[in-house]
């Protein structure tokens, strides 16, 4: 089965990166790859959760096979050409020096043997999406995720001036 791993160091716990992936449906929101997703299933976490992306004009579902909190996250992707039997991407955690080492790997089975050589091509452009992806979650999880945290503390004050302005008038 072809396979290929690409890891990346994000500054941050454990659980701030896990929070991102746990919110399987939300994966729209870091991954510059993703235009929309949704759930399909009425769990939003654990084993059996199922999630629908779309990425231009394709779409595909991924189903939770793995789901071991701030540790493990694996699905596999249906919905790809018959050409592949299974396709299973895989979200590692693992403790730092700087915070967290995240690694994102893609397993493919073909069909047939002698598909074994279109999943192997397959493997390399999942390994540049794969790449693409830990970049937009570092980026959402180390830049994005705090500047918004910030402006809901900043609205927020506003808000209280606001009401503490209106009670003095």
């Amino acid at each position: 089965m072809p396979a290929t791993t690409r890891k990346i160091d994000i500054e941050c716990s454990l659980d701030e990166v896990w929070e991102v992936l746990g919110s399987f449906e939300s994966i729209s929101d870091w991954a510059d790859n993703v235009s929309h997703s949704c759930l399909l299933s009425e769990q939003s976490e654990g084993l059996g959760t199922c999630r629908r992306i779309q990425t231009g004009n394709s779409s595909v579902t991924e189903h939770v096979t793995r789901w071991e909190h701030a540790r493990f996250l694996a699905y596999e992707i249906r919905g790809l050409p018959p050409i592949f039997k299974h396709v299973l991407n895989t979200w590692s955690l693992e403790p730092s020096e700087t915070g967290v080492q995240l690694s994102l790997t893609i397993d493919i089975l073909p069909t047939s043997q002698p598909a074994t050589p279109i999943a192997g091509l397959a493997c390399l452009i999942f390994r540049r999406i794969n790449s693409q992806m830990l970049k937009d979650i570092k980026n959402f999880v180390e830049n994005v995720k705090p500047l918004r945290q910030l402006e809901d503390q900043i609205a927020l004050l506003e808000k209280k001036v606001a009401e503490l302005e209106s009670r003095n008038e």
